[in-house]
């Protein structure tokens, strides 16, 4: 297929050459490695042979990324997103929040347009299907202020006593 480094004459593969770089998803240099050439050889034989090039954001792209994580990130927000691009909830990124799918697939339906998944216990991270309650957004959006109070009005309390204890 292709020469060796030194070599002259090279009959080029372009089936191989394809494949190897958009089936396999090697690189230039990692296929030059394989096959015991240059990257630099490789790249001037796909010109020749006409083999499309990757663009950047394609070849710095998920698992091509030298910040790739597996898939799996922990949002600004304090909730986990994972990677899944052809998911219905899926950003613009591929991403879709981790507690959306674990809530889908527990109750083996799609949430409907306008519900959103709440945490029970207020923790973002906590994905444990029996943690995780779908409810429409504009209930969630009444409902959270009244658990923001009473929320308060519970540290306030648990201040309380933890004062009374401290004076015995």
């Amino acid at each position: 297929m292709a020469r060796a480094i030194g070599t002259r004459n090279c009959k080029w593969d372009k089936e191989e050459l394809s494949r190897l770089y958009w089936e396999e998803g090697l690189s230039s240099n990692q296929m030059a490695i394989r096959l015991g050439l240059t990257g630099s050889a490789i790249r001037v034989a796909m010109i020749r042979l006409g083999i499309k090039t990757r663009t950047l954001p394609e070849a710095l792209s998920g698992s091509r990324h030298y910040a790739w994580k597996g898939g799996r990130n922990k949002t600004s927000t304090g909730y986990i997103e994972i990677y899944q691009p052809d998911h219905h909830r899926a950003n613009k990124r591929g991403y879709v929040y981790e507690h959306v799918m674990v809530w889908e697939k527990h109750n083996g339906r799609k949430l409907r347009k306008g519900e959103i998944v709440h945490h029970l216990n207020g923790i973002k991270t906590d994905n444990k299907p029996l943690n995780l309650l779908a409810m429409m957004k504009s209930t969630h959006d009444k409902l959270i202020p009244a658990l923001r109070i009473r929320i308060s009005q519970l540290e306030e309390e648990l201040n309380r006593c933890s004062q009374m204890v401290m004076k015995l």
